[in-house]
């Protein structure tokens, strides 16, 4: 009797042990977010675990962020949500195993189109001693983050970005200081955080930049499995810019919408459509790496 008793009790315990090792803790929580317990709701804190079976709730414009291991779950607009779910959505498209190469072509486009603005400072300069100090400040902040971005120092450029932000007094600067800010916290590994400061922006679509935070603030809502979220701001995006590597990076993001949503014949489609874009940029490389895959 006794033996039976301690076999119960020792299976017990490694059920609790499984239960605990498949939970999500809660890494980041923004707003109203709270788990479903057999009590009703009750509200998040970071640190909290959440079992991988459970519903979550998020309200008041929130956001939250669940880790297990390497996994990550990002929710990123109000609802409720059933984790496993949102797990398997993200399992099905499988953007996570590119979704850092594609972040970082987003990078490199956007230290491109930051050596160019420097071309815009200086003529700006020319029109009077005010303009010459203050472009050169903020050429020099972009020359700086974008060699922080090159070396994932991403703490070091969030604190240069911020200061930059406290000192200008030119809209457009703020605007796209705060854009870098997001990707910042992106490459930090803090998608709710790069999701809730791009919110903040409102782009200018004749922005140099402009493309980049379309395409990152895609690629947020594709890690997060909201992909017709993504799809209502990337199709628009290439009826508008239906050529270059931009466009390629819509067509490959597009992809992963149609494959979450289970609509294989237009994930290929998109496939198909960014690859003949330019089949020699380092974005087809990546089209072309699901085009042939199983």
């Amino acid at each position: 009797m006794k033996k039976t008793l301690g076999f119960a009790l020792i299976f017990a315990l490694m059920l609790a042990v499984s239960a605990f090792a498949q939970s999500y803790s809660v890494t980041y929580a923004d707003g109203n977010v709270e788990l479903l317990t057999a009590k009703g709701w009750s509200s998040l804190s970071i640190g909290d675990s959440v079992p991988a079976t459970a519903s979550v709730r998020v309200s008041g414009s929130g956001s939250l962020e669940l880790t297990r291991g390497k996994s990550r779950i990002t929710i990123l607009k109000d609802g409720t949500y059933d984790v496993s779910s949102l797990a398997r959505a993200s399992e099905k498209t499988g953007s996570g195993s590119v979704g850092a190469n594609i972040a970082q072509k987003i990078q490199s486009l956007t230290s491109d189109k930051s050596k160019t603005s420097a071309v815009g400072g200086v003529r700006a300069a020319e029109q009077g001693q005010q303009s010459v100090t203050w472009a050169e400040e903020s050429d020099e902040v972009r020359s700086e983050v974008a060699a922080m971005f090159a070396e994932k120092k991403y703490d070091d450029a969030l604190k240069t970005l911020n200061n930059a932000l406290k000192d200008t007094s030119s809209q457009a600067d703020v605007e796209e200081f705060t854009y870098l800010t997001g990707v910042a916290y992106y490459g930090a590994g803090q998608p709710a955080r790069a999701y809730k400061v791009l919110s903040k922006v409102e782009a200018n679509p004749s922005a140099q930049w402009y493309a980049n935070y379309v395409l990152l603030k895609a690629q947020l809502l594709v890690d997060s499995a909201d992909f017709s979220g993504a799809l209502s701001i990337l199709r628009p995006f290439i009826t508008s810019n239906p050529s270059g590597e931009s466009a390629q990076v819509a067509y490959l993001l597009t992809y992963y919408c149609q494959k979450g949503l289970g609509n294989a014949a237009d994930a290929k489609a998109a496939l198909e459509a960014g690859y003949q874009i330019d089949p020699t940029t380092d974005t087809a490389k990546l089209i072309d790496q699901q085009r042939k895959a199983p």
